[in-house]
């Protein structure tokens, strides 16, 4: 991997981790607050790390956060791909591509 591209996932790395605030919550107090952890998890997007004796076992977070950490993970495991968006990232932040209007009035046109 170049050491543009190996900056480009530390930025993005960094990025999660700021964002990736968890709570710790103990095996028996999950137990009586599985409901209430599991809508917070749903709705509100929070992750809990699960402990049980005083250690890290499982991470609870909502099931659509979990496939878009996959997802990245493809991505990241995808050096071409992951090149190409890095690519794609500097050429729209030298003024490249196209804005959603120009697209929408493209995709206006196909239409007809």
């Amino acid at each position: 991997m170049s050491l543009i591209l190996r900056e480009k996932v530390d930025i993005i790395t960094y990025r999660l981790e700021g964002k990736m605030a968890t709570e710790t919550v103990s095996l028996t107090d999950l137990r009586p607050r599985l409901s209430e952890l599991l809508t917070r998890a749903h709705e509100d997007f929070d992750r809990f790390v699960i402990t049980r004796h005083g250690r890290a076992e499982a991470v609870l977070l909502s099931s659509e956060e979990f496939e878009g950490l996959m997802e990245t993970l493809e991505i990241l495991a995808d050096s071409k791909l992951l090149e190409r968006l890095v690519e794609a990232d500097e050429e729209l932040a030298a003024g490249g591509g196209h804005s959603l209007d120009d697209i929408r009035r493209e995709l206006d046109r196909g239409r007809r």
